[in-house]
């Protein structure tokens, strides 16, 4: 018996295996460099790390991971400079002054809520999910 179920199964699995190579074919066909599905694909396929895409810097490409680290630090340099506006200890002191203001200010009283609130909150809450750090069990 097992042995003509064997032969049974051989035409299938060879089909099948025709159709999983052409399916592979189609895949490896459709990859594109310019949307990175190639780089995508061999990671995966590879499960090694790839070297990422080069960095563009005023300077070039930046190939290497130092490279890469000049290059963003000195783009963060050149961002965060110090101010030096003469207008900038006015705006400190309006912000200073508005912050004063609004720490000031009352706040509004808060809504309370009811038992029964609490109660539907819970409900409607996913049973498979693990409780919150507040240690409130999401089930019944």
């Amino acid at each position: 018996m097992k042995a003509e179920v064997n032969r049974l199964q051989r035409p299938e699995t060879s089909q099948l295996l025709e159709w999983k190579n052409d399916q592979w074919s189609q895949t490896l066909e459709s990859l594109d460099p310019e949307d990175k599905s190639l780089c995508r694909m061999t990671k995966r396929v590879t499960r090694v790390p790839t070297p990422c895409p080069p960095l563009v810097t005023p300077g070039g490409f930046a190939l290497s991971d130092d490279e890469k680290a000049e290059g963003i630090a000195d783009n963060l340099e050149t961002q965060f400079q110090p101010v030096n506006d003469s207008s900038a200890p006015a705006d400190i002191e309006m912000a200073d002054v508005a912050l004063r203001s609004y720490f000031m200010t009352p706040a509004s009283e808060a809504k309370l809520t009811n038992p029964r609130e609490v109660q539907e909150g819970i409900k409607s809450l996913k049973v498979s999910k693990a409780q919150g750090p507040n240690g409130i069990p999401t089930g019944p």
